[in-house]
């Protein structure tokens, strides 16, 4: 496995125009978050090189339950550039700046939801889109969603699965339901998804992998059952 394949690109705006910077996934500090055992190593690279690949756009940073842990000169996102270092500035951070009992975590966007057809939810939508959520308008799509997530590793990492969470502002546009603990729409509290039925998860299963065939699925669910279905998590995906 090449450097290149731990490439992650952030892009920011300079003055008028978007600029991209690349930078080399430093597993050595992220791995001082994490305690996966012998075979640690190996797992985060393996991590990191299938999120650089079908994930491109989504950053390895460090969060705080859903919190996204933030530079402290310019409150941009974590990653680790030589060392701990923000996207934004890149100023190097202190590990001293990290809360005590942080995750190693992934945060990004997920692919594009169509929205022409929740009747119920588009207005709110386009008219005022969540924070840090995308709203657009695609040819081939219509009216589109990105919905941002946050994946934390916990620490007994394989053995069990990560955590993903929405942002708080999802919950609230006019229509969605109450962010809660609920059997119906499959959400634990504090805004994170339940994607395993107990014995599902296999720690052979990549955080790729569960963002691919679990969390997208949940998103578009959850959508589905604000805008009325109310069977829609009846549905197995």
């Amino acid at each position: 496995m090449s450097a290149d394949e731990l490439r992650q690109t952030f892009p920011r705006r300079s003055g008028q125009a978007i600029v991209h910077r690349s930078w080399t996934v430093d597993l050595d500090t992220a791995g001082a978050l994490i305690r996966w055992g012998k075979s640690g190593a190996a797992r985060l690279r393996q991590e990191v090189a299938e999120m650089a690949e079908h994930f491109p756009r989504w950053l390895l940073t460090v969060s705080a339950g859903r919190d996204r842990v933030l530079c402290p000169h310019c409150s941009g996102l974590l990653v680790f550039d030589n060392g701990l270092r923000c996207a934004q500035c890149e100023r190097p951070v202190r590990s001293t700046a990290v809360p005590r009992g942080a995750s190693l975590a992934w945060f990004g966007l997920m692919p594009p939801v169509g929205i022409d057809g929740l009747t119920r939810l588009k207005k709110g939508l386009v008219a005022k889109p969540p924070a840090l959520h995308v709203v657009g308008d695609r040819a081939d799509i219509g009216h589109y969603l990105l919905v941002p997530l946050v994946a934390l590793y916990p620490t007994e990492f394989p053995a069990a699965p990560p955590r993903v969470a929405y942002l708080p502002g999802l919950f609230q546009v006019p229509g969605m339901p109450e962010e809660q603990c609920s059997h119906t729409y499959h959400m634990f509290s504090g805004g994170f998804m339940c994607l395993f039925a107990p014995g599902e998860w296999r720690a052979t299963m990549t955080c790729r992998e569960l963002l691919q065939q679990r969390a997208y699925a949940h998103v578009i669910k959850l959508l589905s059952y604000a805008n009325g279905r109310r069977q829609a998590f009846a549905i197995v995906s």
